[in-house]
C-alpha cells in the first residue's frame, strides 16, 4: 500500500480550521473551497452535502481498509460508497461536521483523501490484470506504488496549471489506460532490464487525443526523473488562465511535437542531473500466491440445485490466474455504487471481503469498470465466494456486458453534470436484458458514459460510447448524446470517433440494435461453419462495416418531435420533471487560483477606507499564488512579495518601506497615515493582475503608472458605443439604466472573463449595474450563466452588429 504523507496529520488540522471558519463565515467560501478539493473533499450537487474521494493507488486497497472504509462511512452518516473510474473510492453523502472524523479514521486506517482532487497528481492507474495476467510484461503496481509514496507529497505536485494523469500498463501489446493519460507507461524489457514505452499527453476532455509516444524504452530506474521533470515542465509551459487549455496536450498542440519533445528533453537531463531513484517495492507485490504460506481451508460443498448456476456464475465472473490454482473474481456493482442502507445485503460483502483478507492483503482492488476484483482466491474457496457474492447482489447472476457498462456519477451528484448518466446506464442494461441476445457474446464489451463533455466516464475509450450534451428542437431543449465507437487500445492507440447524436431517449434502442447486428454475424459464422469475421465486439466497430452499420442506425433514430408531439424526448432518464439546463449547478473542479486572487481583492475592496494594514497585506499576497508560493504566516507573505515583485521591478521600489514596515509592525502598527500609500501599492497591484497574459506573466511596461496610482477616474458612455479606454465609468444608457462600468471583456478566455467579471463585481455597490462586452461562443455560452448562479441578474444579452455581445448584470 502506499505511504502516507508525513504532512497529512497537519493537513487534516488546516482541514478543520478551515472548515470552522466556514461555517462561522470567517472563512470565504472560495478559500475554503481552494483547499479542500485538493484534500479530495468535494461538495456534491445538493448544497453543504460532501464526499471524500479516498486514493487506491492502482485500485489496490487491504482488505481490511475496505471494511474499515465501510465502518467510517456508517459511523459517519453516509449511505453509499462509489467506486471511480480511476479505481479509488468515494464516500458520500457526508456532513462537512462529520469531515474530520473521517479523515482522521481514513488516516488510522492507512488511508488519505489528499491529492484526490484539484490541479493535483491524481490516482495512478494500474492494470486490474497486473500481477496476475496470462499475457503481461511485468507486474507494475510496485512501480505506481513508490511513485505515489514521492509524488504525493511534493509541494508542486498541488501548484500545477490542471491536474496530472498516470496510468501502467503491465503488457506490452495492450496500451489500454496509458493511452489516454498525461503520462502513459507501459512495461517492456530489453536485454533482461525492466522500462517503460511512455506516452506523453493523452487525455479523454476538450481536444482528446492519445499520448505522443516519446520513448519506446525508459529504464525503470528513471520514472521518478521523468515524472518530477514533467511537472516542472507542466508549471512553465501549461495554460493557467484557460482550464479549457490547461493540459499537457494543449502545450503539443501550440508547440507542435518536435519543439515540445526539445523541451521536455531539456527538463529530463536537467532532472537527471540530481536523480532520485524510486524505492525499490518489488518485493512486497511479489506473486502472494505462491509465496506465502499455504492457508488452511474447508471448501463448501454445493448442492445440486446450485452447481448449474456456479458453473454459469464461473464461466462470466471468474478468470483463471497465470499461478496456478488460483483465480481472479469480479463482484459486480451496479453504476460503482455500494449501498450501505441495506444492512442484510452489506454483511454477505463484509464476509466476502474476510474470505479474500484470508487469502492476503493483495486479494482486492477496484477496476476502472467500476467493479471490485476479487484476486489469489484458491480455485477450491470459488463456490463458497459464489454463495457470498450471489446473495450480496444478484448483480452476479446477470451477463457480464451488464455489470461492465462504465458511468461517471452524472448531473444527479456531481455539478458539472449535464445529463443523468447513471440513469441511462441503467436504461441500457434493462433494453440489454429484455432484448433476448446472447449477451455473453458481449462479455467484452465496453459501453462506457459521459454525462457531459468533461468525458469523466472515459466514453472516447470504450468500444461504444456516449457523451451527454444539450440540444434544442424548434421549441425546446431535451438531452442527447454523441456516439462514439471503435476505441483501439492495443499496441496502435487510438480514440473512438463520432458517429453522430441522438436523444437520449433513443440511445438504449440504439444499443441493442448495434448489439443484435453483431450477435447475428457471430450466429451466421456459426451456422455456416466459418471463421468468425471479428475477434471481438471492439473490433467490429473498429472495422471500416461496423462503423458504417453504427452511423447508418444513428441517422435512422436521429429525428426529433416538437415538445407538442411527444414529450417523452424531453425527459432525461431516472427523472421526473422536463429537461432543464438552468436546474445543473456551479462547477467545483476549477477550485484555486483566481478563485484565491478573487479572495484578496474583495478583502482590498472592503478595506481600502477602514485598514491601510489589510490593504497592504492582501494586496502583497494576492499575486503570490500566480508564482506557486502559498506562504503560512505574514512575514512569509511580504519577504515572497519583496523576492517575487519588488526585486525583479513588476512593482515600484518606492513601495519597499512601507512593505518592510508592515512585515516589522503587523496589524499592530498604525498605518493610519499610509491609506493613500496603501491604495496606491493595491492598484498597483490589480494593474498587474489585469494585465497578466495565458502564461501568468507579468507586463508592467503595459501599465501608466501615474494611471494606476491615482484614484480612479469617470466618464460618460452610452449602451451600444465603444467603452472608453479606462474601462471605469459611471453613465446612464439609451435602456435608462444607469450602468455603474464598464468591461471590454474581448479577447479574454474562459474561465478568465467570468474571473474578471466576479472581481467588477465584488467592487461595485449592490444593485449597481455592470457592462460586459463578450466574444461568441465559450464567453456568451459560459460567463452569463455562471454569474446567475453567483446570483447576480443578469437584465440583458444583445449581439452587436459587430459579433461581440454586450450583457447588462445588475449586483446581488
Amino acid at each position: 500500500m502506499y505511504q502516507l504523507p508525513s504532512s497529512l496529520s497537519q493537513d487534516i488540522e488546516r482541514f478543520k480550521t478551515l472548515a470552522d471558519g466556514y461555517r462561522s463565515q470567517s472563512v470565504s467560501p472560495v478559500e475554503f473551497k481552494a483547499f479542500r478539493v485538493p484534500m479530495g473533499v468535494y461538495e456534491q450537487r445538493k448544497n453543504e452535502v460532501y464526499m471524500a474521494r479516498i486514493r487506491a493507488t492502482g485500485g489496490v486497497i487491504d482488505p481490511q481498509q475496505l471494511l474499515a472504509v465501510i465502518d467510517i462511512a456508517l459511523a459517519n452518516g453516509s449511505d453509499l460508497l462509489h467506486v471511480t473510474t480511476r479505481a479509488e473510492v468515494q464516500i458520500l453523502n457526508l456532513q462537512l461536521e462529520r469531515m474530520e472524523n473521517v479523515l482522521r479514521a481514513l488516516q488510522e486506517a492507512g488511508l488519505a483523501t489528499k491529492g484526490g482532487g484539484g490541479n493535483t497528481v491524481r490516482n495512478i492507474l494500474v492494470s486490474e490484470w497486473s500481477g496476475i495476467g496470462q499475457e503481461e510484461t511485468f507486474d507494475t503496481t510496485p512501480y505506481a506504488m513508490a511513485l505515489t509514496d514521492m509524488v504525493v507529497p511534493e509541494g508542486d505536485s498541488y501548484l500545477m496549471p490542471r491536474k496530472m494523469k498516470i496510468a501502467f500498463s503491465s503488457d506490452e501489446n495492450y496500451v489500454d489506460y496509458a493511452g489516454i493519460n498525461d503520462i502513459g507507461l507501459v512495461a517492456q524489457v530489453r536485454d533482461g532490464k525492466r522500462g517503460f514505452r511512455v506516452y506523453i499527453g493523452g487525455g479523454a476532455g476538450s481536444k482528446p487525443a492519445t499520448g505522443w509516444l516519446w520513448r519506446e524504452f525508459l529504464p525503470a530506474e528513471d520514472l521518478y526523473t521523468l515524472v518530477k521533470a514533467l511537472k516542472t515542465f507542466f508549471c512553465e509551459h501549461g495554460n493557467r488562465k484557460d482550464k479549457y487549455k490547461a493540459r499537457i496536450r494543449f502545450i503539443f498542440y501550440k508547440l507542435g511535437q518536435d519543439e515540445t519533445f526539445r523541451l521536455i528533453d531539456r527538463y529530463f537531463d536537467e532532472q537527471k542531473a540530481a536523480d532520485k531513484h524510486l524505492a525499490d517495492r518489488t518485493a512486497e507485490f511479489a506473486d502472494e500466491a505462491t509465496v506465502r504460506p499455504t492457508v488452511s481451508y474447508s471448501p463448501v460443498t454445493l448442492t445440486a440445485d446450485e452447481e448449474t448456476a456456479f458453473a454459469q456464475w464461473q464461466r462470466r465472473y471468474v478468470t483463471p490466474q497465470r499461478q496456478s490454482g488460483y483465480a481472479s473474481v469480479v463482484i459486480p456493482l451496479v453504476w460503482g455504487n455500494i449501498s450501505l442502507a441495506d444492512g442484510a445485503s452489506l454483511q454477505k460483502l463484509r464476509e466476502v471481503i474476510q474470505l479474500a483478507a484470508r487469502f492476503g492483503r493483495h486479494t482486492v482492488r477496484f477496476t476502472p469498470k467500476q467493479n471490485i476484483r476479487l484476486r489469489n482466491i484458491p480455485v477450491a474457496a470459488l463456490p463458497e465466494v459464489y454463495r457470498l457474492v450471489t446473495a450480496f447482489s444478484g448483480e452476479s447472476q446477470r451477463p457480464l456486458v451488464l455489470n461492465n457498462i462504465v458511468s461517471c456519477t452524472g448531473a444527479d451528484t456531481c455539478r458539472l453534470g449535464i445529463c443523468l448518466s447513471k440513469g441511462l446506464a441503467d436504461a441500457i442494461r434493462t433494453a440489454l436484458d429484455r432484448s433476448a441476445l446472447e449477451l455473453d457474446a458481449l462479455a467484452d464489451a465496453r459501453i462506457n458514459i459521459s454525462g457531459c463533455p468533461n468525458l469523466c466516464g472515459q466514453p472516447l475509450w470504450a468500444d461504444l460510447g456516449f457523451v451527454g450534451k444539450v440540444l434544442h428542437s424548434s421549441d425546446h431543449a431535451y438531452p442527447a448524446y454523441q456516439v462514439f465507437t471503435g476505441a483501439d487500445y492495443t499496441s496502435r492507440p487510438a480514440l473512438a470517433q463520432s458517429v453522430g447524436t441522438v436523444s437520449a431517449l433513443k440511445v438504449p434502442q440504439l444499443v441493442v440494435a448495434i448489439a443484435r447486428q453483431y450477435v447475428d454475424i457471430l450466429n451466421f459464422a456459426v451456422a455456416n461453419g466459418v471463421q468468425r469475421p471479428y475477434a471481438d465486439f471492439g473490433a467490429y466497430l473498429r472495422s471500416e462495416a461496423g462503423r458504417r452499420a453504427v452511423a447508418a442506425l444513428v441517422s435512422e433514430l436521429a429525428d426529433v418531435p416538437p415538445f407538442a408531439a411527444d414529450k417523452n424526448y424531453y425527459f432525461d432518464w431516472g427523472s421526473s420533471e422536463v429537461f432543464n439546463v438552468a436546474q445543473r449547478g456551479k462547477p467545483e473542479c476549477s477550485a484555486g487560483l483566481f478563485d484565491m486572487i478573487g479572495v484578496d481583492q474583495e478583502a482590498i475592496n472592503a478595506a481600502r477606507d477602514k485598514s491601510p494594514y489589510d490593504v497592504i497585506y492582501h494586496a502583497s499576497r494576492m499575486l503570490l499564488v500566480t508564482r506557486g508560493l502559498d506562504p503560512a504566516t505574514p512575514a512569509e507573505v511580504y519577504d515572497a512579495f519583496i523576492e517575487h515583485f519588488i526585486t525583479p521591478g513588476y512593482v515600484s521600489s518606492d513601495f519597499l518601506p512601507l512593505v518592510t514596515r508592515a512585515k516589522s509592525e503587523g496589524a499592530a502598527g498604525d498605518f493610519s497615515g499610509e491609506k493613500a500609500l496603501a491604495n496606491a501599492l493595491a492598484d498597483r497591484v490589480i494593474a498587474l493582475y489585469q494585465g497578466m497574459d495565458d502564461s501568468l506573466q507579468f507586463h508592467p511596461e503595459r501599465i501608466d503608472d501615474g494611471a494606476s496610482a491615482a484614484p480612479q477616474q469617470t466618464g460618460e458612455k452610452k449602451v451600444g458605443e465603444s467603452a472608453p479606454s479606462a474601462n471605469n465609468t459611471t453613465t446612464t444608457g439609451e435602456t435608462g439604466l444607469t450602468v455603474a462600468r464598464t468591461k471590454d471583456l474581448r479577447g479574454v478566455l474562459c474561465p478568465m472573463n467570468f474571473v474578471r467579471t466576479k472581481l467588477e463585481l465584488a467592487s461595485l455597490q449592490s444593485g449597481d449595474v455592470l457592462e460586459i462586452w463578450l466574444d461568441d461562443g465559450k464567453p456568451i455560452e459560459n460567463v452569463p450563466g455562471s454569474v446567475r448562479l453567483e446570483g447576480h441578474t443578469v437584465i440583458s444579452e444583445t449581439q452587436t452588429a459587430e459579433g461581440y455581445w454586450q450583457v447588462l448584470i445588475r449586483k446581488k
